[in-house]
């Protein structure tokens, strides 16, 4: 980034007061676009006058150059007195803005998750989710809103898929890339995380993802290339894991080789909760990694920076420097989109709201997917007797992408307001009961959520219970609340499938809509169903001592730290301290179905699949050669619905 050359001249002068209304000129007035070569030039003033402005106040209270890098408090940073600048807001936000996380806790809207999102395969939607979101954002002071999550679905185990938008590259890259410029169309800052390899919680502080370059090409950048691209986002962030041995914040190839110079990234680049801290002898890597912001329990990096400047006035010189070059990015991104040029929040986004519980209805009401419907069991007609029954359902996953959301609209709520008194609703029922209904809507759970990998495995006492019912009753329909595979045995058993997610608060208005007929199902999985987890790329990934290691939420830093002798169970055992976990990615770009279709393994359900109430007939299917010329193929195809529904 380089300083304006009239920098010096004007530095005083210089005022961007309106970049909110997207326009901005050296007096204050509206004449530009804030994109405008004129504006950017402002912009860049503005930042590099705050820069001299903390090398000035070094060692002072208060927020000063090296806090700039950052110091934060939770998700959101101090005012800075000396520069009259208010404290920015950076929550947690992938289904919603997350109010544990936010100065403002008033109410926000439990949407779908980003997988339920990426089954609807819906651009148009993804973006204007992404403007809700924002609009959310501008009522609750948030500034910048940490998500999208893009990493990639490399296994049906990773604790955080549900944040994710499943196995495939050019999906996910779409969608997230739809709700960006939703998101940012409402000025608050887009962070898509966790940039890279961060799929899966194994030991996610100390994990290593080996990651040849063919497969980061061709595979796992490419959602971080368009988002920066086509949805041209404001941030960022790093994971916590390593890459290819280089802490993911530290690693200057990526963040300032490929994103910045090869891709044109010009914005904030923020670290992971735990930044760097399990390397406290490698912060020098982070100063010039391209890294921007240092996110809370920064103390290390912090002491670095303090440590170094205390060996000489040259020495402080040089850091202050590197420290203004690194900052930069962050104080001209919140510049340019009007940060501090604006109120803290705008409560008349509120009166809005209600729109975006339809926003959150709709969008579940597409992610349902019908995956089986033996003897057409679906739509259930409204004279039926339903049965209800298995453990209330889960709305959102757990950990920073849980959203609680208000007002809630339950199964049992959505299915009673179509079906009346010809609904039961009972967790337990007897076999009198069961053996009455015309059908039993039986809500298979499968929790998940940050800070641990969510064995294959499906919760036995569900199944048992599953068993039960499909014994007293042949019309069972399975409504599986999961955003990870399982096993499927019983799928011989039931007349239904209905794979629903984590859709949030307005769940029981998708799903009545779905059942009674109301919608037809269009939801389409963004990953594979497979047989067992035994036929997936890296089975054996979690092992440690012969077994699997399910933990990954810093339950073994002390000890890997060497701060402390206290053995960490099913860990210390195995792993030494300072010792790295490699994760190597051996399937190379054979990742989802890719990886399948490479082995010839049958899998349950495939990538893609989803029925309807209705039957198509496909024709005239050509593909074209466009490479050379375009420089992709292109695929027609005619569709004909030969059913009876439109």
């Amino acid at each position: 980034f380089r300083t304006p050359n009239n920098y010096e001249k004007n530095r005083n002068s210089y005022k961007c007061n309106t970049l909110l209304s997207g326009t901005c000129s050296s007096s204050g007035r509206s004449t530009e676009s804030h994109d405008s070569p004129e504006c950017t030039e402002n912009v860049r003033c503005r930042c590099y006058g705050i820069a001299f402005a903390r090398r000035a106040s070094c060692g002072r209270a208060g927020r000063n150059l090296y806090g700039y890098c950052g110091v934060s408090c939770g998700a959101c940073a101090g005012p800075d007195p000396a520069s009259d600048l208010r404290g920015e807001t950076r929550p947690d936000g992938r289904q919603g803005v997350r109010l544990q996380t936010a100065l403002i806790k008033d109410r926000s809207t439990s949407f779908p998750g980003m997988l339920p999102l990426a089954s609807t395969w819906n651009r148009e939607l993804a973006e204007e989710f992404g403007r809700a979101m924002g609009e959310e954002c501008r009522a609750l002071g948030v500034d910048v809103l940490l998500g999208p999550g893009i990493n990639l679905q490399r296994l049906s185990v990773g604790g955080r898929n549900f944040e994710y938008m499943g196995e495939d590259p050019w999906l996910t890259a779409t969608m997230a890339t739809s709700y960006i410029k939703g998101l940012q169309s409402q000025r608050i800052i887009a962070t898509p995380k966790h940039f890279i390899g961060n799929d899966q919680d194994f030991c996610r502080h100390i994990a290593n993802s080996t990651i040849d370059e063919r497969t980061l090409r061709e595979v796992y950048l490419l959602p971080w290339e368009m988002a920066i691209t086509e949805g041209e986002t404001m941030g960022i962030m790093t994971g916590n894991n390593l890459i290819n041995g280089v802490h993911s914040s530290m690693s200057r190839g990526l963040l300032d080789g490929v994103l910045r110079r090869e891709y044109g990234f010009e914005g904030i680049a923020m670290t992971d909760w735990q930044n760097t801290c399990y390397f406290p002898e490698l912060q020098q890597l982070a100063l010039t990694s391209g890294e921007t912001l240092m996110m809370p329990d920064n103390e290390t990096f912090r002491s670095y920076i303090e440590e170094q400047a205390a060996l000489s006035a040259e020495r402080k010189a040089e850091v202050e420097i590197m420290l203004e070059k690194m900052i930069f990015p962050t104080l001209y991104v919140l510049f340019k989109t009007g940060v501090y040029d604006r109120p803290f929040n705008d409560a008349s986004f509120f009166a809005i709201f209600e729109s975006h519980k339809r926003i959150a209805a709709r969008c579940g009401e597409e992610a349902i997917v019908l995956l089986k419907n033996e003897g057409a069991i679906l739509p259930v007609g409204k004279t039926k007797r339903i049965l209800l029954t298995g453990g209330e359902e889960i709305h959102s996953g757990t950990g920073s992408g849980l959203v609680a959301g208000y007002d809630h609209v339950s199964y049992a709520d959505g299915l009673r307001q179509v079906y009346g008194r010809n609904l039961t609703v009972c967790e337990h029922p007897d076999d009198k009961a069961v053996k009455q209904a015309d059908v039993v809507f039986f809500r298979l759970n499968k929790e998940a959520g940050e800070g641990q990998d969510i064995p294959f495995e499906a919760p036995g006492e569900q199944l048992e219970e599953l068993r039960r019912l499909t014994r007293l009753n042949k019309n069972v329909v399975v409504l599986v609340n999961a955003c990870n595979t399982m096993p499927t045995e019983w799928l011989k058993d039931v007349k239904g499938v209905l794979w629903c997610y984590f859709l949030g608060q307005e769940r029981g208005r998708a799903l009545a809509s779905v059942v009674s007929g109301e919608t037809s199902p269009s939801g389409r999985l963004p990953f594979t169903v497979e047989c067992s987890f035994a036929d997936s790329p890296d089975p054996a990934f979690n092992y440690l001592g012969g077994k699997a290691y399910w933990k990954g939420n810093n339950q073994y830093k002390e000890y890997w730290l060497g701060r402390s002798e206290k053995p960490v169970p099913d860990f210390s055992p195995y792993v030494k301290p300072g010792q790295l976990l490699e994760v190597p990615y051996k399937e190379g770009i054979h990742i989802g179905y890719r990886w399948y279709d490479k082995i010839r393994q049958p899998v349950r359900f495939p990538f893609g699949f989803g029925l309807s109430y209705t039957t198509f007939e496909y024709t005239g299917i050509r593909v074209e050669d466009r490479l050379a010329a375009e420089g992709h193929v292109g695929v027609s195809v005619t569709v004909r619905n030969t059913g009876r529904r439109d």
